[in-house]
């Protein structure tokens, strides 16, 4: 996915040397929503289950189980200090706590859905604010929740590793962090500005405003970073919960007889 955004275009990669002590982090290159993904949910239902009526249905459903638009509400509500901490220091492990995803649903998400270093004592009180509610949400822009059908297939080994083959029902899901993640990004712009001001830096656009990463501001960005990032892996897997409820209330089973497998 590549298109125009802030400083970088979406899809940009820039990359520094760790092991370089001038090496920097720029919180706007990583972007706004941060984490922002895709989920892929295959199911064992063919083109052929899903007649006019059918689809009707299942998208009034999906509308009514995942809020959409910009400030919604999140699924499970309105998050308490210490659900909001766990989500954002441990990502999907909140998630299977809770019985809200499948176990296995972490063994394939990047990072096992859970970012190590995250901290949420580097998130601000306005980030968490913005967040408390919305997780669980697909929001707006170009965020998506769609029932699709695998009309080609180019690597059959991979597809069948995957439970896919032409005709076969999926639904990707396509969210990030929200509100948390754009206010934990608006917080470092304002907080590396700041930096590369007091230190006489000045680039052609402040959306890539960037500190070094062994800095005081380098360090308390990726933490906090981290932590919108596991939000983004609770947000994905909260919808797919939805998704799984959903299909089963419409074709009268469960997600597990579905096969609604991520």
């Amino acid at each position: 996915d590549i298109h125009s955004g802030y400083g970088f275009a979406i899809g940009n990669v820039a990359a520094v040397d760790l092991a370089d002590p001038d090496a920097v982090v720029s919180p706007g290159g990583v972007g706004f929503d941060i984490n922002c993904g895709v989920r892929l949910i295959r199911t064992n239902l063919k083109e052929a289950d899903l007649d006019p009526a059918m689809k009707e249905k299942l998208a009034d459903e999906l509308f009514r189980a995942i809020p959409v638009g910009v400030g919604q509400g999140g699924i499970i509500g309105k998050l308490t200090d210490a659900e909001l901490d766990l989500v954002l220091r441990k990502g999907m492990e909140f998630t299977t706590l809770k019985n809200l995803s499948w176990p296995a649903d972490q063994d394939f998400v990047e990072e096992r859905g859970s970012f190590e270093g995250a901290d949420p004592g580097k998130v601000s009180a306005r980030a968490k604010a913005r967040g408390r509610t919305q997780c669980g949400s697909l929001g707006s822009g170009n965020h998506y929740a769609e029932v699709q059908v695998v009309d080609d297939v180019f690597d059959e080994t991979s597809a069948a590793a995957m439970g896919l083959e032409k005709g076969t029902i999926c639904i990707m899901l396509h969210s990030g962090s929200r509100g948390l993640g754009h206010q934990v990004c608006t917080d470092a712009l304002e907080a590396v500005s700041r930096a590369m001001a007091a230190e006489k830096r000045v680039l052609v656009d402040q959306q890539l405003a960037c500190v070094k990463v062994s800095s005081v501001e380098g360090q308390n960005y990726l933490a906090a970073m981290r932590a919108a990032a596991n939000f983004a892996f609770v947000n994905r897997a909260l919808m797919t919960k939805s998704v799984r409820d959903t299909f089963g209330k419409v074709f009268g089973t469960t997600a597990q007889l579905l096969e609604m497998r991520v």
